[in-house]
């Protein structure tokens, strides 16, 4: 029976493109099946891997399963993965993935890291009986082993995964899915870990401090903090909460509640947002896990800026760029030709563009994003109005008063004394 690999993608492709691999890079390679299984291997057995085959100190089933287990953990972690096998020696293992399952590995190696060591063959050798004669053996053999050095090793895995993640069409966005994954339980373990370390209680006042936060962040177009914060969040709801799924699904829903109307101030067609959020909070209610919940508010993030800030030109690649140029740099003397010559067009051009896009002038949103961001520093320090209006780039302070007090409705010194 064909396996299922070979169903996928054409025994003679595969062949082909690891045969390249091997004789470019001069390591050994292996594929297996889903379940460990050999299916081809391209060069020739190292000499150290076949002595220890030879005297019986290790077993083929024993190489099988030690390469069945990492092909495991890569598609676990979502990532190419350098392990060391149950012979001490370096491998890296590549998981074939076709939707969420996992047909097939890749093994490159083995190979050193460093230059042969006795205790590669002692730390072993002894509990197993090895004989003084063949330990000498071994060790001799181990000469013949390539060496590649821990940063080019990096190197090598960051390039097997942009080569092989191509070979299935789901695999480049599965691996992406679950590493996004592994980050975001990362930063979530992270906070909770801040939060059972503080000396004094942590109370719903972070909560809504943090809101504001992504607030900010999602007015402002910058999505990668966005999600940062989001995390944060998730961390803290579970801190709070005790870890209860069914607990923190109600925070959840008040998120994407947040980043809804977010999204309608900023210019997004009601009605969609209205379709959007109902989708989001339906998924939160039938999510199963922690992750799960935090993968769907990531998406919503994305896809309520999407559509408030670029939904009329489907994501004018040119307006993201001046949009993070800008979020960078607000602090600065920063001018609307200088915007268009960091993205390529000309001034005019790109303010008729910018103008169509966001739904305001490049003036009016770079004036926004400085008042949003000025209020972090009216939440959370006792500088005074001067020092503010200058960091965020405005020329002075009646300039600063005047924009805020058009954009909120109050002046900064009224909003400082309305979080008392």
């Amino acid at each position: 029976m064909q396996p299922v690999l070979f169903s996928l993608i054409s025994r003679e492709h595969l062949e082909d493109v690891l045969d390249n691999l091997q004789k470019f890079t001069g390591l050994n390679i292996q594929l297996l099946d889903g379940s460990g299984k050999l299916l081809m291997s391209f060069g020739s057995p190292q000499d150290y891997c076949s002595r220890l085959s030879e005297h019986h100190i290790f077993s083929a089933e024993e190489c099988f399963e030690s390469h069945r287990k990492a092909g495991s953990t890569a598609y676990a972690i979502g990532e190419a993965y350098v392990f060391s096998c149950h012979a001490n020696l370096n491998n890296i293992a590549f998981p074939l993935v076709n939707g969420d399952e996992l047909v097939g590995n890749i093994i490159i190696g083995p190979f050193l890291m460093d230059e042969p060591d006795s205790t590669l063959v002692s730390s072993f050798a002894e509990s197993i009986g090895v004989s003084p004669l063949h330990s000498l053996e071994l060790y001799d053999d181990l000469f013949s082993l390539p060496i590649i050095e821990p940063q080019q090793v990096n190197r090598l895995r960051k390039l097997l995964e942009h080569l092989l993640s191509s070979l299935l069409p789901s695999e480049r966005a599965m691996l992406h899915q679950k590493q996004q994954q592994m980050y975001q339980q990362a930063k979530i373990s992270e906070t909770i870990h801040v939060f059972k370390g503080q000396t004094s209680p942590t109370d719903l006042k972070f909560f809504y401090g943090k809101e504001k936060d992504l607030l900010v962040k999602v007015k402002t177009g910058n999505i990668p903090q966005a999600k940062a914060l989001l995390n944060e969040l998730i961390g803290y709801a579970l801190f709070s909460e005790g870890g209860v799924l069914e607990q923190v699904k109600p925070r959840a829903v008040e998120l994407v509640s947040l980043l809804s109307r977010v999204a309608m101030d900023g210019g997004a067609d009601p009605d969609r947002i209205y379709e959007l959020s109902a989708s989001y909070i339906s998924s939160i209610y039938r999510e199963n896990s922690i992750i799960d919940i935090c993968i769907t508010l990531q998406e919503a993030v994305e896809n309520f800026m999407s559509a408030a800030f670029y939904d009329k030109d489907k994501g004018n690649p040119y307006i993201r760029k001046a949009l993070r140029f800008m979020y960078d740099n607000y602090g600065e003397h920063l001018e609307l030709s200088r915007v268009a010559e960091f993205v390529g067009l000309s001034p005019n051009y790109f303010s008729s563009l910018f103008n169509d896009t966001v739904g305001v002038s490049f003036k009016e949103h770079l004036n926004r994003i400085r008042v949003e961001s000025s209020k972090q520093l009216l939440m959370s320090t006792e500088y005074n109005m001067t020092d503010i209006a200058v960091a965020m780039g405005f020329p002075d302070q009646s300039y600063y008063c005047k924009v805020f007090k058009k954009i909120t409705g109050m002046s900064p010194g009224k909003f400082r004394n309305s979080l008392n």
